[in-house]
């Protein structure tokens, strides 16, 4: 159940977003244009110094997120796009048994920073960053979403890849620690690692309710994809 504050947040914002809709206009399906998924980059010569170390998420990694929603004016869905670039975290990589073996994998991602990538000709996707923000992530309470493995081992030749992953491990968001599994790609990009990849989840399972406001509604489905760039400390 919503608390009278969040329901009242959501009247007042529901009363900017229509007066906003009054000179806003109708937006046509072809004026939405949402980025592609990340994908790696051209691997610059990897160096040949080994990758045993300390490595932490620089610039410029970011993450984000992918949904359907259907607005209002529209006659089709489309996607939903949102990334900020505050990530943080990193890992240790060691070798075991002739592979090399990453540990102490945590990724943080400063979700208050998150800003829409798909753009309209009007309001709509600017009016979804507040909702999505104050409403339903209420990220003045959880504003941090972390993911966390254990382990994760590549029985290949990392130099330079790229090398495909899957990684069991926990994604905590709005208060809820789940198990996910974080599909990745991994490749030696100069003297740096570059991964990418996404985690599907279900938003109902970390107790955010599917967005259904006056101007949008979204589906549950939501992709949370990164593309990081890690240097040895």
């Amino acid at each position: 159940m919503w608390s009278v504050r969040r329901r009242l947040a959501i009247a007042v914002a529901i009363g900017v977003v229509a007066a906003g809709a009054a000179t806003g206009g109708i937006v046509l399906l072809s004026n939405h244009h949402a980025p592609g998924v990340f994908a790696l980059s051209s691997p610059a010569p990897a160096t040949a110094a080994p990758l045993v170390g300390t490595w932490k998420v620089g610039s410029p990694s970011e993450a984000g997120y992918r949904a359907r929603e259907k607005f209002i004016n529209q006659p089709s869905t489309t996607e939903a796009v949102a990334r900020t670039s505050s990530v943080s975290g990193g890992l240790r990589i060691k070798t075991e048994g002739g592979s090399y073996v990453a540990t102490s994998i945590d990724v943080k991602v400063d979700l208050g920073s998150l800003v829409s990538q798909d753009r309209y000709a009007t309001y709509q996707a600017f009016q979804r960053d507040f909702f999505i923000r104050r409403i339903y992530l209420e990220t003045s309470t959880y504003p941090v979403a972390e993911f966390k493995a254990d382990s994760a081992s590549v029985l290949q030749d990392l130099t330079p890849g790229p090398v495909d992953l899957e990684v069991p491990g926990t994604l905590s968001a709005h208060g809820v620690t789940k198990k996910v599994t974080a599909k990745l790609r991994v490749q030696v990009t100069g003297d740096e690692l570059e991964v990418v990849g996404s985690i599907n989840i279900d938003m109902r399972d970390f107790k955010v309710d599917p967005p259904d406001i006056s101007f949008t509604k979204a589906e549950p489905g939501v992709v949370i994809e990164y593309h990081l760039f890690l240097s040895r400390v």
